[in-house]
């Protein structure tokens, strides 16, 4: 058992290295850095046919101001007169400003989630199982395009007229719609083949139960893309609490309909689908009602000035490194649920559930990874600033982490039980919990860290590199055995990547702000 243990850190230490070699010798280009986030200027003119676009970092905002509506007066500068090094820039209140309204708009998704695996894991171990592959394609399908959430923040945010912020809203969620409509059609026509590429081929006892849940689902496609930008707009205007009632909407509908539509209707794991996707729906609508309430929209009538394809392709600039980092990454999660399939349905029955819970608690975790992007694109220009803020943000990090890995560890003995009655899937989540438990530590200094690297535009950098951990996780999960090591050594690799690939992002930032104020 020694030599073992010996062996794994042996490996993982030789991994780390290797990946840490390969990151380091890779041709860095400075010239990619071109979309400056670093300008609190806006556009002379706004975003009209005539002027090229730029994403701009949030206005410097003090937390007395950070609800300043864009119609009142200038924002006042901050207190200059004390020294740097003696100065307290009270990073506990910023953060949590940020962190509570950013986790409650992130928290839909994987809750409505989480409510079927409860339901579903009450039918029975197969339809358990079948979710999981589901869940996995779902979760692909729709988060490979949340980066629009912050592209729609930053236009809207930076827009110099209400009338170019209806036009940017208007354009952003059209062209929302128009992504949901495609996703919903490639899953329509591809369900099958999606759910073979999960490991349930035509054959299997999964297949049935899968194929229901896909096909009723997707229809909800086009109303979680425009999910995605609607709470992007609220954010440019600096309102968070509407992200809240979206979010409670479709909790209370999907609270609501899973049971009666699952058992006495005797819907099965299509009702279970059905509620969720009229959760979602229900949280479409409720954004729709209030853009229009605040006049977030055009009006009809109006002739619009600005350039809708500038926009669109500011778009798609700014958030084309991300989507690369967030597909390779989506795609890791997609080949170990596949993995799980392959092995057994039981483990993939766990694998579920633990993804489930790790997916709430990595969410409350991706809080302060919200605030730590913001709060470093404010520091850009000061030095000591962004090197305080980089030392609380790790300390913020851990101390966060230990919090949600005593929970989620008091709660294994009990959370299983709560998901299914199976004794096989029990098993195996009674020793995977409190590897997820331990794994928090990491997976919340992974996500501050890289939260840190964005907000110094190190966006090639985090793209390679989460793409190189996508290619080592990948390898480590076909070797895999069994859920356990899928989660040990699969995941771990991963979130391994990411840190090392994070924190080289993070102290390059720091290098290079250096350089500047020495020249």
């Amino acid at each position: 058992m020694r030599t073992k243990s010996s062996a794994t850190r042996s490996h993982y230490g030789t991994m780390i290295v290797s990946f840490a070699l390969v990151l380091c010798s890779l041709p860095w280009s400075e010239s990619f850095q071109t979309q400056s986030y670093r300008s609190y200027r806006q556009p002379q003119g706004g975003f009209t046919s005539s002027s090229s676009l730029t994403i701009h970092q949030p206005l410097h905002r003090t937390p007395s101001t950070l609800h300043m509506s864009s119609t009142e007066g200038v924002i006042p500068e901050e207190n200059n007169n004390v020294p740097e090094e003696t100065q307290d820039y009270h990073w506990t209140p910023q953060t949590m400003e940020l962190a509570v309204p950013a986790l409650i708009g992130m928290l839909a998704d994987p809750l409505l989630s989480l409510m079927d695996t409860a339901y579903v894991g009450r039918v029975g171990p197969i339809e358990l199982a079948a979710l999981g592959a589901c869940t996995s394609i779902f979760h692909l399908a729709f988060n490979a395009f949340r980066a629009t959430t912050a592209a729609t923040t930053s236009l809207v945010g930076t827009a110099k007229t209400d009338e170019e912020k209806r036009e940017i809203v208007n354009t952003s969620l059209s062209l929302g719609v128009v992504l949901g409509i495609v996703v919903m059609v490639t899953l329509q026509l591809s369900g099958a083949w999606c759910l073979g590429t999960m490991g349930v081929s035509r054959d299997s006892p999964l297949y049935k139960p899968g194929i229901a849940y896909l096909d009723t689902r997707l229809f909800a496609a086009p109303a979680v893309l425009a999910i995605v930008v609607s709470e992007g707009a609220f954010r440019g205007y600096g309102d968070t609490k509407i992200p809240l009632v979206a979010s409670l909407v479709a909790s209370l509908i999907n609270l609501v309909l899973d049971p009666i539509l699952m058992f006495p209707l005797g819907l099965g794991v299509k009702g279970a689908a059905a509620a969720t996707a009229l959760a979602q729906l229900g949280a479409a609508l409720t954004y729709l009602h209030f853009l229009r309430k605040r006049r977030m929209l055009p009006k009809r009538s109006a002739a619009s000035v600005v350039n809708r394809t500038e926009i669109i392709k500011t778009i798609m600039g700014a958030n084309a490194a991300m989507v690369l980092k967030q597909g390779s990454l989506l795609l890791a999660w997609a080949y170990a649920t596949a993995r799980a399939t392959r092995i057994g349905s039981a483990h993939v029955a766990a694998h579920q559930v633990a993804l489930s819970c790790w997916l709430v608690s990595a969410l409350i975790l991706d809080g302060a990874a919200v605030s730590a992007q913001v709060l470093i694109s404010r520091c850009i220009g000061q030095l000591e600033k962004m090197k305080s803020l980089v030392s609380y943000m790790f300390k913020f990090a851990g101390a966060q982490a230990l919090v949600t890995t005593l929970l989620l560890w008091g709660a294994a003995p009990f959370l299983p039980r709560m998901f299914t009655t199976d004794v096989a899937i029990l098993e195996h989540l009674h020793t995977l919990m409190p590897q997820v438990a331990w794994q928090q530590l990491l997976v919340s200094m992974t996500l501050v860290t890289e939260s840190l690297a964005v907000g110094g535009n190190q966006f090639k950098l985090l793209a390679t590199g989460t793409t190189i951990s996508t290619v080592i996780s990948m390898w480590q999960l076909r070797q895999a055995t069994d859920v356990a090591t899928i989660w040990s050594r699969g995941i771990v690799s991963l979130f391994i990547g990411r840190l090392i690939t994070a924190l080289l992002g993070t102290f390059r930032t720091l290098r290079q702000q250096k350089q500047k104020e020495n020249c």
